[in-house]
Parts: C-alpha cells; sequence; structure tokens
C-alpha cells in the first residue's frame, strides 16, 4: 500500500466513525452536489426561499376516500401556529417548531447557503469533538452515537444561525405585486378557520394564488368564506379582513 493509500484509508476511517458518520455522508454529497452544480446540470438558486414563518403553520387536510384526487389533501404552511382541528397542544408545538425554524434562518437565507454553511459546521463540530473529546470516553456504538450525533447536529443549527445571519435578507425578491393594490380586494380563507389570532386566505391571480397571512376583526370565518381586505400590517406582514356582507336581494 502506498503512502497516498494509507492516508486515505486512514481518512476515511476517521470520517466514517461512530457520530461522524452522517456528517460525513452529508459532506459527501454536498461535494457531489457541487460538482455536478459546477458541469451546469443543475442550477443554483441564491433566491432566498420563499417560506413566510413570520405569523401561521396551518395544515389542512381534506381526504375524500371515495374520489382518488392529489388536491384532496392540502398543506399550507406559512409559520408560527399549527392549525390541526384547532386543538392547543398542536398549536403549541407548531408555533414552537416555526419559531425555532425562523431563529435558525432556515428560509431566510438561500437553502444552497444554509445548508452549506451547516454542512461544513456539522461536520466539523463531528468531526473535532469526536477526535478531540469523546473518543477517548465513549465506544462508537449505536446509542452513545445516536445521541452524541444529536447533540452536534444541535450545535451545528446554533453555529448556522450566527454564520448566516450576515447574509439575512441580502437575497430575498422584491415582491411580485403590489400590496397596496390588495387593499379592498377580496380572498378566501385557506385555513381551517381565522380569527384575530391566526389564519390564512388565498388570493386569486392570473397565476398561482397568493397565500396571506391574514387576521379578522374579531369574529371566527370558516374555511372557504370570501373576506374582504381592509388593511396591511407591514412590520408583520399581515392582512386583516372582514366576512364579505350578504347582497340584499332586490
Amino acid at each position: 500500500m502506498t503512502a497516498v493509500e494509507e492516508v486515505l484509508t486512514d481518512l476515511a476511517n476517521r470520517m466514517f466513525v461512530g457520530p461522524v458518520w452522517p456528517a460525513s455522508i452529508l459532506v459527501c454529497l454536498m461535494v457531489m452536489y457541487t460538482l455536478v452544480a459546477l458541469i451546469g446540470l443543475i442550477e443554483l438558486d441564491l433566491d432566498a426561499p420563499d417560506i413566510d414563518l413570520d405569523a401561521d403553520m396551518s395544515m389542512d387536510m381534506d381526504v375524500d376516500v371515495g374520489t382518488p384526487d392529489l388536491e384532496a389533501v392540502d398543506f399550507d404552511v406559512a409559520g408560527g401556529d399549527a392549525d390541526i382541528g384547532h386543538a392547543g397542544g398542536f398549536d403549541f408545538l407548531g408555533g414552537f417548531a416555526a419559531t425555532t425554524v425562523r431563529w435558525s434562518n432556515f428560509g431566510r437565507v438561500p437553502l444552497v447557503i444554509w445548508f452549506g454553511a451547516f454542512t461544513v459546521l456539522f461536520w466539523m463540530v463531528s468531526y473535532g469533538l469526536w477526535h478531540g473529546f469523546d473518543a477517548s470516553r465513549y465506544q462508537p456504538v449505536w446509542l452513545p452515537s445516536i445521541l452524541l450525533g444529536a447533540r452536534n447536529f444541535v450545535i451545528a443549527v446554533v453555529a448556522t444561525k450566527f454564520v448566516t445571519q450576515p447574509v439575512v435578507g441580502k437575497f430575498t425578491p422584491e415582491p411580485g405585486y403590489d400590496k397596496d393594490r390588495l387593499i379592498g380586494a377580496t380572498c378566501e380563507i385557506s385555513s381551517i378557520q381565522a380569527s384575530s389570532t391566526f389564519g390564512q386566505a388565498k388570493f386569486r391571480t392570473n397565476a398561482a394564488p397568493l397565500l396571506l397571512n391574514v387576521r379578522t376583526t374579531g369574529a371566527e370565518i370558516p374555511k372557504g368564506t370570501e373576506v374582504r381586505i381592509l388593511e396591511f400590517d407591514p412590520t408583520k406582514r399581515i392582512y386583516t379582513v372582514t366576512e364579505l356582507e350578504p347582497e340584499n336581494e332586490s
């Protein structure tokens, strides 16, 4: 065996051991993705993803057993609260999860940048802690590796938050619509219901509908109801809506 082969074998043994395994696999996938992107088979998207984690996370599921319609399952994710049958436990867990995800800057910077930074940091943390601290205290078996891997994951997410913070907002595209034009227009409630604390609505356009975070003036409005947009809060990116008054019969 040549010196180069010995070095590569030793590196592989140090990379693919215990809790370093997951991070090393991610690094290999990132290298493969980068190589494919460099030869032009993948287009790198450096626009921040359209993931709104400012207000509501609503998950609406309508299943029609009799009709195999893919549109029967509808997931709407926009951040904040989890609305599943208006269950308080899911509201809390969804809100906590959305807050945690947003805190990490996931969805606020291009996914290529976020995952690239996370992968490198995850590998550095996993490799450094294992060979510098953990290897002398734990065996590279399943249970310790899973627990140490979870610890490394959390550390890497926190580190990614601070590494990506300087580029937050740098890649966010300008809205493709005029929010002032929406004032006075109508839209349809798409979450299970809308209230003064949470809700979503779809504003119909010539292309794909816009998913808006909405709040009511007080009353709860069920899904599918047509509402009118009254005002817009630019700091929270939330629209205030009210149910349309029925037209009087002549």
